[in-house]
């Protein structure tokens, strides 16, 4: 049973330095819900349940850059594919479609 309770305040610990150390990686502007300082008592104060409203609600949110896909247009509905596929037509048949 202590060796259980060991593990638990041994999780706790972690959880909250690992908390600390990426509260501690943000500006106060870029941290969402409260301030910096806020963040940190809570974590302190509150464990495990601050360092856990850390990661849940005060952590910054990635940013995510979309690129650009390549947009498909089918051989029918692009103009050069239909102005190459006529001249390739006029070339091997040069009598005019007979």
């Amino acid at each position: 049973m202590a060796s259980i309770v060991v593990l638990l305040l041994l999780l706790d610990l972690a959880l909250v330095i690992i908390a600390l150390v990426d509260c501690l990686r943000f500006k106060e502007d870029e941290i969402r819900t409260a301030p910096w300082a806020a963040w940190m008592f809570a974590i302190l104060l509150l464990s495990p349940f601050g360092a856990i409203a850390w990661f849940v609600k005060g952590r910054p949110v990635p940013k995510v850059e979309l690129r650009p896909r390549p947009v498909f247009v089918a051989p029918d509905d692009n103009p050069d594919f239909l102005k190459n596929l006529a001249a390739a037509i006029r070339e091997n048949n040069p009598e005019g479609g007979q």
